[in-house]
């Protein structure tokens, strides 16, 4: 209340008021001079101009009260003369105050959006970092793994070195070649045949001691006895008959830095046994597989089995390390058990030898099949 007494423009108002007042007693003094002169104005009457004056006193008035108040006021200049300017700005702010507002949304909404964005972007920063701990963890179990595999590698080899130099590389009495020799032959004959002999043997030794050793191996010490070479020479050259000479393994060889083969030749004469074309064996099968609940193969393998005792005992000499005669090869075999599949009667099978077939072997036949 007392803000208000003493901001209040106490002299702008008594003087308005003083200053109206004035002007008032002189309008009507005025009107009232030139109505009792009875004075016209304008061609008017008397009586109007007299109210002629008073209206304009009352003009003058407000006009001085408006001069006044728009000399000693900001506000009232603004509200007479800028009303419609303010009408504008007003409407000017107002629109910029909605625009202002929809943006603000819109920048809530981004701002929303944003923050959304970033706990995704935290989130999935954090997961990265969770694998990241993972694969970290991962790799390190991997290389302990890897070390402990490369030790268990070392040891391996290790093992497998040890073992080879324990392991068997060659067994004793393994038939590693064999060759005839016919009567009448020269010393110098002798020897050559002898040395293809030789070349032969350490083929084969290479090749069955690299398959137990799992690697190939270039060269092996190999040797022959000289002296029993010597003996082996004078009686083939001496013989009159057809004689045979067989390399056998001396011994068990076992893998290790002091591998050395020793060879054992061995000779005796050499009998024509089965001729080419002749039956080496035969034999009957009622061949009632469902009954016996045989198969081909059970069959071909008991014929086999018959037909090598057979060899042996017409004086044909088996593999001293395997007590074979000869092979079967594979697809041979397996013709045959596809030819004896067909065959559902009563059957004869029969061993043809397929060449000469000597003491020394190997029996090579061929089968057939006579229903």
């Amino acid at each position: 209340m007392s803000n208000f007494f003493t901001e209040t423009n106490w002299l702008l108002i008594f003087s308005l008021i003083f200053g109206s007042a004035a002007l008032a007693v002189l309008g009507d003094s005025i009107g009232s001079k030139y109505g009792k002169k009875r004075l016209s104005v304008f061609g008017l009457r008397p009586k109007h101009t007299s109210r002629l004056i008073t209206a304009l006193t009352g003009a003058f008035i407000a006009i001085g009260i408006l001069a006044v108040m728009s000399a000693f006021s900001q506000d009232v200049r603004t509200a007479l003369f800028g009303m419609k300017m303010l009408k504008q700005q007003l409407y000017d702010l107002q629109f910029q105050l909605t625009q202002s507002e929809e943006n603000t949304t819109q920048m809530r909404v981004s701002l929303a959006e944003a923050s959304a964005s970033l706990d995704l972007t935290s989130f999935e920063l954090d997961t990265m970092r969770n694998e990241k701990i993972i694969l970290e963890q991962e790799k390190r179990e991997l290389e302990t793994s890897l070390l402990i595999m490369r030790e268990e590698l070392q040891q391996i080899r290790h093992d497998l070195k040890a073992l080879r130099s324990e392991a068997i590389a060659l067994n004793a009495n393994v038939l590693l070649g064999q060759r005839a020799f016919e009567p009448g032959l020269s010393r110098e004959e002798i020897v050559k045949e002898l040395d293809a002999l030789k070349q032969t043997v350490r083929l084969n030794v290479l090749a069955k001691i690299s398959d137990q050793a799992f690697t190939r191996l270039r060269d092996v010490p190999i040797e022959f006895d000289t002296e029993t070479e010597g003996a082996l020479i004078d009686e083939l050259a001496s013989s009159d008959e057809r004689q045979y000479v067989r390399a056998l393994s001396g011994e068990n060889y076992t893998f290790g830095e002091n591998l050395r083969i020793m060879i054992r030749l061995e000779t005796g004469t050499s009998i024509l046994t089965y001729k080419n074309g002749e039956p080496v064996y035969r034999k009957f099968f009622m061949n009632n597989r469902e009954e016996t609940k045989t198969t081909p193969e059970g069959i071909l393998h008991v014929f086999l089995r018959e037909l090598r005792n057979k060899a042996v005992s017409d004086g044909i000499l088996p593999d001293p390390a395997t007590n074979n005669v000869g092979t079967l090869e594979g697809e041979a075999f397996f013709n045959a058990v596809e030819e004896l599949s067909s065959i559902n009667t009563p059957l004869i099978i029969s061993a043809i030898a397929s060449g000469d077939i000597y003491t020394e072997g190997p029996v090579v036949i061929d089968l057939i099949f006579e229903e």
